[in-house]
């Protein structure tokens, strides 16, 4: 039975209804978010309900929990300030048998509600609750199946030598239906690990292809953990990884299997000499950045009695001919100003309304192609498509999926600045020493780059946002 809209005490307010909306992750016929509001304020307004919020999770996977909307909502329900959670279907909230019942104790324990606004059941009566059971039950059970589908895509992929996931790391291309050696990179991929095992550390093989004007695999700049992302894939040995184990893949590789055991010999040794956390002894350590775009150093010198300490660009330590020094004096007190200066409840995040339509767009396209992988592999398990040219057809898709979902990562809105972190920084400033510091500006700051002049900088958050300061 469908709930009807209850008679009021006379006075009494509208029940006040805040609406969450999640857009599918795999569904084909996924449905946008302005149309499922849409049907939810209808909802509402055959109901009586006064709509308070609308919270939405794009492009997340309803098998998390994780999501911020969600988890919003909720703390809205728990705190009274709404008094039922209107969905467009029930699968909306939650494809987790687990965290469905959770959200229902939660939601009565608080005196609030969760109704579906196209598959209206009324829950207050023991054949209601029962429906929503059944309702939510079949979520979990698309969800597994899903789940399913994409594992025998992913064992399938594993039996004929090929990556589980589809993705490749730097230094391999997909080529006739498996992979290959990309024809500028794979060298460098071997260079690499010969410069590893000769002692040179992750920083100064990212400067290394930085001077050599290769682009990272994001195609920016080589950062200090890029290249042992690459080193520790075992693809580059001839092995394919998945779920924490190696399986025999069909490519050559381009390093030896002694090579291999040598990196992860080396790398498991400098990991244990190095498990305590860095202390940066100079203030802006491992924030700033020359004009360049190569990391600058702190560093300290006395000269006719006197100390004085800067930062000095990292091109310049390896005896390029190029100057970059920015006295302490000249841009730690900035920093610091900019940071007393600093309002955490202004949000700094750029409108993005744009980059939602285009992001929207991107895992609509995204949904549909991993809806066609999983096709492809039905039509093939029964022999309607033959081997070659599912395996040709594969790649070509699954190279697509990863380009969207490079595509997706770069639409997806970067976080606000953090209120309790900045306000409790800027309390405690003063107190702290230089590495305290340097600890609380490295979870605010990304980077700080030096202009030309030497006296005005770009400070980036975290989040994203970017600001011009002047000494």
């Amino acid at each position: 039975m469908a709930p009807t809209a209850r008679l009021r005490p006379v006075g009494a307010p509208a029940p006040r209804a805040i609406i969450y909306l999640r857009q599918s992750h795999y569904r084909e016929e996924s449905i946008s978010l302005e149309l499922q509001e849409l049907a939810c304020r209808d909802y509402c307004d055959r109901m009586g309900y006064t709509v308070t919020a609308v919270e939405a999770d794009p492009g997340i996977s309803g098998r998390t929990w994780k999501r911020p909307a969600v988890q919003r909502v909720m703390a809205a329900i728990e705190a009274r300030d709404a008094d039922v959670v209107i969905l467009w279907k029930w699968s909306r909230l939650s494809r987790s048998r687990k965290d469905w019942a959770l959200a229902i104790d939660r939601a009565d324990v608080a005196g609030g509600k969760i109704e579906s606004a196209t598959e209206p059941i009324d829950t207050a009566t023991a054949s209601g609750r029962f429906a929503r059971g059944v309702m939510t039950e079949y979520a979990a059970f698309q969800s597994e199946q899903i789940g399913e589908q994409w594992e025998e895509v992913r064992q399938r992929r594993l039996r004929m030598g090929l990556p589980a996931s589809g993705r490749l790391p730097f230094g391999w291309v997909w080529a006739d239906g498996g992979i290959v050696p990309h024809e500028t990179q794979a060298h460098l991929v071997v260079e690499m690990y010969q410069r590893y095992l000769s002692g040179d550390g992750a920083a100064a093989i990212a400067m290394w292809m930085n001077e050599q004007g290769i682009p990272a695999p994001n195609g920016g700049l080589w950062r200090r953990a890029r290249p042992l992302t690459v080193l520790d894939s075992p693809i580059h040995a001839g092995l394919i990884p998945y779920r924490g184990a190696t399986y025999p893949g069909a490519h050559e590789p381009i390093i030896d299997a002694a090579t291999w055991a040598a990196y992860q010999r080396e790398r498991t040794q400098r990991g244990a000499m190095n498990a305590k956390p860095r202390s940066y002894q100079h203030l802006l350590s491992n924030l700033m950045y020359c004009e360049c775009g190569a990391r600058m150093h702190g560093k300290g010198s006395v000269t006719g009695g006197k100390l004085y300490r800067g930062y000095i660009c990292s091109q310049t330590l390896n005896g390029h001919s190029q100057r970059a020094y920015v006295s302490a004096l000249t841009v730690e007190p900035v920093i610091a100003s900019w940071l007393m200066d600093f309002d955490p409840d202004v949000d700094t995040t750029s409108d993005g309304a744009a980059n939602r339509a285009r992001l929207d767009a991107v895992i609509r396209e995204r949904n549909a192609l991993e809806i066609e992988v999983v096709n492809l592999t039905r039509q093939h398990t029964r022999n309607i498509i033959p081997e070659a040219a599912y395996v040709r057809a594969l790649a070509d898709i699954t190279t697509e999926i990863d380009r969207l979902r490079a595509d997706e990562l770069r639409l997806t809105p970067t976080r606000a600045a953090n209120p309790v972190q900045v306000r409790s920084l800027q309390q405690m400033w003063h107190g702290m020493s230089i590495p305290a510091q340097n600890k609380g500006l490295r979870q605010v700051i990304d980077r700080i780059s030096t202009h030309a002049d030497g006296r005005s900088f770009t400070v980036r958050t975290v989040w994203g946002d970017s600001s011009e300061v002047h000494a």
